[in-house]
C-alpha cells in the first residue's frame, strides 16, 4: 500500500463506447469532432503562412533578376557604414512609439520604466514582422511581456487605444501622401486612378472613424452580439461579453478624461512617420540621389500602404521590395534604386527584428527551463554544470554575449560581401577596356573612381608617338 501510494499519481477509467448512453456518446463524438476540426484549422494556417512566404520570396527574386544583381550591390556598396547611422534612426522611431504606447498607461498603472517598455515593444513587432497574423499576436505579445507590470486588462486597453491612434495618423499621412504625389508629378492614367482609389479610401476609413464616434458605435460588442445570435461560440462570447464592452467604453473615455495624453499620443504619432520619412531621405542621400522633400514624404506614404495590404505575408517579403521599386520608377528614380531603397530598410528592420527576438528569448526561456527543471529532477542536476547555470541564471548577460558575437559576425560578413562586389565589379569594368597595356600615375590602384585624376591627356599623345604604338587612348573613370 505505502508503494502505491507514493508511486500511483492517477487512474483513469475509460468506458467502452458500447456501454456509453447515446447521449454520452454524440456529446464525445462533438469534443473529438471539434479538435479534429481545430487542428484541420492550425494546419491550415501554417500552410497558407508557407505558401504566402513562398511567393513573396519568388516575388523577391524575379524583382532582383529584373533590375540585376550588380547595381544593387554597386548602391549597397555607397550605403557603407551608413547603414548604422540608419539602424539609430530606426531606433528613434522604435523610441517615439514606445512613449506613445506608455502615455496610453494610465500614470497610476505605470509601473515599468522606459528600456522595459521599448524592450516589450519590439518584441512585440518582431513577431508582427514575422507571422502573418499582424498586429493581433504582436499586441498579445507585447501585453505579456508587461503584465508584470501593468495589469493585463489595463496594458490591453492601453495598447488597443495606442493602435487606434497610430493606424489614425496612418490613414491621415496616406491621404496626405497621396495628395502631394497627385499635386505635385505629371503622372500616367494608371497611377492617377490608383492614388485617387488609395487616397478615397484613407479618406473613408476616417470618415467611418468619425461617425462611429460621435454615435458612440460599438463595433465589437455588436459583432459578438451578432455571433451570439448565430448561435456561434455562443458560452464564450456571452462570457466575454461584458469585458469587450468594457474595452471599448474604456476607449471611447479616454478623450474625454485623459486629453493631454490623447494629443500627446497623436504628435507621437506623426513624429515616428516624420522619423520614418527622415531615414527614407537619409538613405536616399546615401544613395546619391538629391530628393526634394516631398519625394521621401511620397515614398513613406505609399510604403504603409503596401505594408497593410501585404501584411499577412511573413517580413512582407517581395510585395515591398517590388511595390517600393514601382513608386521609385513611376518619381523616375528606376526600379533598380527602389528595391534597393527596400533591401537597405528591410536590413535595418531584421536587425532590430532580431533584437525583439532575443528579448523574447532572454524574457521566456529562463522561466521555461526552471519549470521544466522542476518537473524533471535528472535535468535540474544536469543544469548544475557551469555552462547551463550561467545561461539559465545570467540571462542578461548571455544576452549581451550572444548579440556581440553576432554583431561581429555580421558585420564580417557583410565586409566580406562587401569586398567581394567591389573587386568583381572593378575587375568586370577594367576587363571591358580592351587594352593591352595600361599606365596608370605613381600611387593609383587599377581605375578606381575614388581617385583624382592624375595624368594629363597630353601623355596619351607622347604614347601614340611611340614606335609599335597602335593606339593611346586616355580613360578616367569617375
Amino acid at each position: 500500500m505505502s508503494f502505491l501510494r507514493n508511486n500511483v499519481k492517477k487512474v483513469t477509467i475509460e468506458p467502452d463506447a458500447a456501454e456509453l448512453t447515446p447521449l454520452a456518446a454524440e456529446a464525445r463524438h462533438a469534443v473529438e469532432t471539434r479538435a479534429t476540426k481545430g487542428r484541420a484549422a492550425r494546419r491550415s494556417i501554417v500552410y497558407g503562412q508557407a505558401v504566402a512566404f513562398l511567393f513573396g520570396v519568388a516575388l523577391l527574386v524575379f524583382v532582383i533578376n529584373k533590375v540585376g544583381v550588380q547595381p544593387i550591390f554597386d548602391a549597397m556598396a555607397q550605403i557603407g557604414f551608413g547603414f548604422l547611422a540608419l539602424l539609430a534612426i530606426i531606433a528613434l522611431r522604435h523610441a517615439l512609439r514606445t512613449l506613445a504606447m506608455s502615455t496610453a498607461v494610465p500614470p497610476e498603472h505605470r509601473g515599468f520604466h522606459f528600456l522595459q517598455a521599448f524592450f516589450a515593444r519590439i518584441g512585440g513587432e518582431a513577431i508582427t514582422f514575422l507571422t502573418f497574423t499582424g498586429p493581433l499576436l504582436g499586441e498579445a505579445t507585447k501585453a505579456a511581456l508587461l503584465k508584470k507590470s501593468v495589469p493585463l486588462g489595463v496594458g490591453v486597453q492601453a495598447l488597443v487605444i495606442d493602435n487606434l491612434l497610430y493606424n489614425l495618423s496612418v490613414a491621415l499621412f496616406i491621404l496626405s501622401g497621396a495628395c502631394v504625389m497627385l499635386i505635385s508629378y505629371d503622372l500616367s492614367a494608371v497611377a492617377i486612378y490608383a492614388l485617387v482609389g488609395i487616397a478615397s479610401a484613407a479618406s473613408l476609413t476616417l470618415l467611418t472613424v468619425a461617425w462611429a464616434v460621435n454615435r458612440r458605435i460599438l463595433p465589437l460588442t455588436s459583432l459578438v452580439d451578432g455571433l451570439v445570435k448565430l448561435g456561434l461560440k455562443r458560452k464564450l462570447l456571452t462570457a466575454k461579453r461584458e469585458q469587450v464592452h468594457l474595452l471599448e467604453s474604456n476607449v471611447y473615455e479616454f478623450y474625454r478624461h485623459r486629453r493631454k495624453a490623447f494629443f500627446a499620443m497623436i504628435g507621437l504619432d506623426f513624429f515616428s512617420h516624420l522619423v520614418s520619412v527622415m531615414e527614407v531621405y537619409a538613405t536616399l542621400r546615401m544613395l546619391g540621389f538629391d530628393a526634394r522633400a516631398n519625394v521621401p514624404y511620397i515614398i513613406e506614404s505609399l510604403t504603409k500602404v503596401i505594408n497593410f495590404l501585404f501584411g499577412f505575408i511573413p517580413a512582407t517579403i517581395g510585395v515591398y521590395e517590388g511595390g517600393t521599386g514601382l513608386i521609385l520608377h513611376t518619381l523616375g528614380y528606376g526600379t533598380a534604386t527602389g528595391v534597393t531603397l527596400a533591401l537597405v530598410r528591410k536590413a535595418g528592420t531584421v536587425f532590430w527584428t532580431g533584437v525583439g527576438l532575443l528579448t523574447l528569448i532572454w524574457r521566456t526561456v529562463p522561466g521555461a527551463a526552471r519549470r521544466i527543471a522542476d518537473r524533471y529532477p535528472r535535468i535540474k542536476k544536469a543544469m548544475d554544470n557551469l555552462v547551463l547555470s550561467n545561461l539559465t541564471h545570467r540571462p542578461a548577460r548571455t544576452f549581451v554575449s550572444v548579440l556581440g558575437v553576432a554583431v561581429g559576425v555580421l558585420l564580417v560578413v557583410f565586409t566580406v560581401g562587401l569586398a567581394h562586389g567591389i573587386l568583381r565589379e572593378r575587375g568586370r569594368r577594367e576587363a571591358g577596356v580592351g587594352a593591352e597595356i595600361m599606365l596608370r600615375a605613381s600611387g593609383t590602384m587599377a581605375l578606381s573612381g575614388a581617385q583624382p585624376f592624375n595624368l594629363d591627356v597630353s601623355v596619351a599623345d607622347e604614347l601614340a608617338k611611340i614606335e609599335g604604338v597602335r593606339a593611346a587612348v586616355p580613360i578616367g573613370q569617375n
